[in-house]
């Protein structure tokens, strides 16, 4: 019957993880799409950052830059010299993120012939000079002379999507894809460009090389991807970081090879791809992992000499107001669109690929999924429900910790579907199990929840089968606790019974929560009367002491509301009712377990052990203390502060016992004030059954003296001893005394 139930819930959960996984394959919901993206990015951040693995260096036009250098756009002569001095210092490579598709025409033209003109007719040589160089001024000529010159400069390029189509600026052709690989994947283009905006001619014939700059997004709007080529006009034209990348590793472009649908080849070095051209980039880390200089200090000359030497320096443009910025896995600060082309460029070469799980290769996530669910279904069936979860998170655990690893190994294996499909598993059971399972112990529950102890409802609900007459004997303790004057107080809500149950409700509750939650069953409510025991039904070896803890806290909690009381009564205008409780604790053999008749029984306690902690706490009130004690609760919880009180014989037993009261906790009893008050009294009584009445008065007033508080238990003790001056109970006196009340 076990094993069956435990196929019968793997089944179940096998058959709802097949459900949210074939959900997830289709990806019928783009919001499946979305928290996979997201899980992914969480990747990232839980591996950490990495150091760069490519000689990469930025050079950002920042807010600095534009305060030192002038307004936005920058002039191209300042680009130009940046060119020739990143040259000088032994830049491998020079890459502009910034797309020059305007002239740079600061004086226009015919203001510029009117110059030159004017400069043939002026005499003046310094006038005639500053003619010349404002009728000469040619930004676009200058930069254009610098990338010639520096031979290693390469330039963006960007596609539109949208408009009317374009031809192919023959300007262009030359940066296209020229070599191809056969590829066992037809590539899918989801978009194709119709148009291509290019640098100024000038410019982009001195370009060593051109590649384009636009953006692969994924559904949740961020860049993961790079198109590492592009379709446009007939031709595929490769990304800027792939040119960068084949450029720095001196592969000839004729030896770049393109396999449409499957990736490109860099002589040797295979950069692989999705069907639609899309690599993923390995982010390295947040903003400021590749070393960034300002562009003014580069024009200012305040960066090290050999900082770019034999690097890649990306320009590119950074400051307020500026678009050109995206997400990033590393937090919520946007990156820069140069940064993320250093991570595209770094990826590339250093083959630090990573492989994404499509839908056609997801048999083996499947089948791992599969089995992840049946073992959890397995292992639940055979674990209590309360504690079942734990066998279903089991699983999303194993598999997150796959998903980490494999990442760690350059593998995306999906999390968002599969974690789906384990947490649909482990509901699907955990429903069975309440629903179906269960349903005798929910019975349970509900029936006896708010009588029995929590511990007491969940054994009963897990072996119902002990819901019979009967019961069991064991060594336990009792408490006893009661309203002192209550008749007193219930005749003062005559006319407002309903405020006596509120008052009864205010005080029993946390004296309740205290006993419950240190082990202890509440046996049953007699009007201001609580009834606990501790020991049953579960073991409690450290019983007594449990229950003298409580008594302890009860009387602390007490005070507690005993000031709420006279708070809420002084704000309203009425009088307050102080509370006081006495309580008796005995320990001893008792009967536990259903005592009643077939139609109605209850969990309780029956024996002589039974009956005198009742008697207990009716002499908390002859002695003037808070709790009583047994000597049989006295000798199993020695380590509490309690003073010897009499040797009784309550009403209705004729063998006597040695009460105490229990004043205090261990540190108490530790306390020399606590052990000299202790030692008078037990010389009290010691004077006192030896019929010494002098030397037990002079004890007494030497306790009275040591703790005052004591006073209505010294004052019984004047009195007892009073009379037997006056009426000597005889040589046969056992110093027992016998009570006459409960």
């Amino acid at each position: 019957m076990r094993l069956l139930r435990g196929t019968r819930e793997a089944g179940l959960a096998v058959v709802a993880a097949l459900l949210i996984l074939v959900i997830a394959i289709l990806d019928l919901s783009s919001t499946l799409r979305g928290a996979e993206t997201a899980s992914f990015d969480l990747r990232f951040r839980l591996r950490g950052a990495e150091p760069p693995g490519t000689p990469i260096a930025i050079v950002m036009v920042d807010d600095a830059s534009l305060a030192a250098l002038g307004r936005w756009p920058l002039s191209r002569h300042l680009f130009a010299d940046a060119i020739r001095q990143l040259h000088r210092d032994g830049a491998k490579l020079i890459v502009f993120d910034l797309l020059f598709a305007e002239p740079d025409r600061p004086v226009p033209a015919e203001l510029q012939a009117e110059a030159r003109r004017a400069a043939a007719r002026a005499d003046d040589n310094g006038l005639r000079q500053s003619l010349d160089r404002l009728a000469g001024d040619d930004p676009d000529g200058d930069l254009a002379a610098a990338i010639h010159e520096a031979g290693n400069v390469l330039l963006p390029v960007a596609f539109s999507f949208t408009g009317p189509a374009g031809n192919e600026p023959d300007v262009l052709a030359a940066s296209a894809f020229q070599s191809f690989d056969r590829s066992s994947i037809a590539p899918a283009f989801p978009l194709e460009p119709k148009s291509a905006l290019l640098p100024v001619p000038p410019l982009a014939a001195a370009a060593a090389a051109l590649g384009h700059v636009d953006l692969a997004y994924d559904r949740d709007g961020e860049p993961r991807y790079d198109y590492l080529a592009l379709p446009f006009a007939g031709d595929f034209f490769p990304s800027l970081p792939l040119r960068a990348a084949a450029s720095f590793l001196g592969v000839p472009w004729n030896d770049v090879a393109l396999a449409p649908g499957s990736g490109v080849r860099l002589g040797t070095l295979d950069v692989p791809s999705d069907p639609g051209m899309r690599l993923l980039i390995n982010y390295r880390g947040p903003r400021g992992t590749y070393p960034t200089y300002s562009f003014a200090d580069v024009m200012a000359g305040r960066v090290p000499a050999g900082a770019f030497a034999g690097k890649i320096v990306l320009i590119g443009a950074s400051f307020l107001g500026n678009a050109d910025s995206n997400g990033a896995p590393f937090g919520s600060t946007q990156l820069p669109g140069t940064e993320r082309m250093a991570n595209i460029i770094d990826t590339v070469l250093t083959k630090d690929f990573i492989t994404e799980i499509t839908p056609p290769q997801l048999g083996p996530v499947v089948i791992a999924v599969v089995l992840l669910a049946s073992l959890s279904g397995l292992a639940m069936a055979h674990m209590p429900t309360r504690t079942a979860f734990l066998a279903g998170l089991g699983p999303i655990a194993i598999w997150a910790f796959a998903v980490q690893w494999a990442f760690l190994h350059d593998v995306w294996l999906p999390f968002v579907g599969p974690g789906a499909a384990l947490v649909a598993a482990a509901i699907s059971v955990i429903m069975f199990r309440y629903w179906i399972v269960d349903r005798e112990g929910r019975y349970v529950r509900s029936a006896f929840r708010h009588y029995l102890s929590p511990d007491m409802v969940n054994l009963l609900a897990e072996q119902p089968h002990r819901l019979k007459l009967g019961g069991e004997t064991r060594a336990m303790t009792m408490l006893f606790c009661d309203v002192r004057g209550f008749t007193a107080i219930s005749e003062s809500f005559k006319s407002n019974p309903q405020g006596l149950t509120q008052l009864i409700n205010r005080f029993l509750t946390p004296l309740t929560d205290i006993i419950m939650s240190r082990a202890g069953t509440i046996d049953k409510y007699m009007g201001d009367c609580i009834m606990a025991f501790w020991n049953a039904p579960l073991d409690d070896p450290r019983h007594a002491d449990h229950a003298c803890e409580s008594a302890l806290a009860m009387m602390r909690a007490l005070d507690g509301v005993n000031a709420m009381l006279e708070a809420e009564a002084s704000a309203s205008g009425r009088p307050s009712h102080h509370l006081k409780i006495g309580i008796g604790i005995n320990t001893g053999e008792c009967v536990v377990g259903n005592m009643g008749s077939d139609q109605r029984f209850d969990y309780s306690v029956l024996g002589d052990a039974v009956n005198l902690a009742s008697r207990l706490e009716g002499q908390s009130k002859t002695y003037g203390v808070g709790i009583v004690i047994g000597e049989t609760t006295r000798e199993a919880a020695p380590d509490w502060a309690a003073l010897e009180l009499d040797l009784i014989a309550v009403k209705g037993k004729r063998e006597a016992v040695r009460i105490f009261a229990l004043l205090g906790n261990a540190a108490v009893a530790a306390d020399p004030a606590f052990r000299a008050l202790a030692a008078r009294f037990a010389a009290m009584l010691h004077c006192y059954r030896t019929q010494d009445w002098a030397g037990a008065r002079a004890a007494l007033n030497q306790c009275r003296a040591l703790d005052p508080s004591l006073a209505e238990l010294y004052a019984l003790y004047d009195e007892r001893i009073a009379q037997y001056e006056s009426d000597p109970p005889g040589p046969y006196w056992d110093g027992v005394y016998v009570a006459e009340s409960k």
